[in-house]
């Protein structure tokens, strides 16, 4: 025998509060268009194909498989070539980029 637990109004509603937690922390991906094509595309190329062998090359998913808070970070401090985009793209901006980047390439 399986017992069925009660679904109450208070449960629902606790759901419905939980769910937008997960999109207020998704990028768009056409807003991140535009800031990735004035940003980005000089160096990791306008379809995500770096002609520099050391840039990664995001169509081979390069760098994408990382936590969102771990590229935020890196995007904010650069490293090598890679300039840093602290006080220039804010956390939103990165996130809509890299939803453009991984939705498109």
């Amino acid at each position: 025998m399986t017992k069925k637990l009660p679904v109450t109004p208070v449960f629902l509603s606790f759901l419905l509060l939980l769910a937008p937690i997960g999109a207020a922390f998704a990028g768009d991906p056409m807003k991140g268009r535009p800031l990735y094509m004035d940003r980005c595309s000089g160096c990791h190329g306008l379809n995500g194909t770096s002609h520099v062998g050391y840039i990664p090359n995001f169509k081979l998913g390069e760098g994408l498989m990382k936590p969102d808070q771990e590229i935020i970070a890196f995007v904010k401090k650069g490293k090598g070539v890679m300039p840093g985009f602290n006080g220039i793209l804010t956390d939103t901006e990165i996130r809509d980029i890299l939803a453009y980047v991984r939705t498109f390439f």
